[in-house]
């Protein structure tokens, strides 16, 4: 059965024009239409970002805090979630080795292109980072424990972390495929290990 789309239910993609057409995008609209989420691309191709690598990615999908709460609550259907995965595996293939270039104050560089998912949910902003991750098995389980992570972690009491509004996630989880566990880190955390070890 064919969902309306729901305003609040939206997913994001922000991403480097290159790897990614409009033919994708196309494909990626209709597919989470046809699932009541409404899809917003915004190509950063040009645009000048600080340098916060280690806590952005290149290509990344945005799940708003609606959508994350009625997949982790079970209000959206599992064919929701299913229809989610779908969109980031196909551009996980697409955009899997392939390089940009970044401008730094030495000049232009090539760097390999970052990619993940960032998930709003309540205060909480999580970004699931999947460079590293070597097969579309080991992809398709790392999504699959994303849900299971969020439901966890949303059952515990939520603390206010000092970067919401910041724009930056609260926390950058990597995927361990050894384990099968995402690993996640508080990003006030990982500065203050950067600012004790650059003394």
């Amino acid at each position: 059965m064919k969902e309306t789309v729901t305003p609040e239910y939206k997913l994001g993609l922000f991403y480097v024009s290159g790897p990614i057409e409009e033919s994708d995008l196309l494909l990626i609209s209709s597919d989470l239409n046809e699932n009541g989420i409404q899809f917003i691309a915004l190509d950063k191709s040009g645009q000048i970002n600080a340098s916060i690598d280690e806590f952005s990615n290149v290509f990344s999908f945005l799940v708003s805090s609606p959508l994350a709460m009625g997949l982790v609550s079970g209000i959206l259907a599992s064919a929701t979630w299913d229809s989610i995965k779908t969109v980031i595996l196909r551009t996980f293939k697409k955009v899997k080795n392939k390089k940009c270039n970044k401008i730094t104050k030495n000049g232009v560089e090539e760097k390999q292109i970052t990619f993940g998912i960032e998930v709003k949910i309540n205060d909480d902003h999580y970004n699931f980072k999947f460079n590293g991750i070597s097969s579309d098995e080991a992809m398709r389980e790392a999504l699959d424990n994303i849900m299971s992570l969020l439901q966890s972690k949303q059952s515990l009491s939520s603390e206010i972390n000092h970067l919401s509004g910041s724009g930056l996630p609260n926390y950058i989880a990597t995927y361990d495929e050894v384990s099968k566990i995402w690993i996640v880190r508080d990003t006030n955390k990982i500065i203050l290990d950067k600012i004790e070890n650059s003394k």
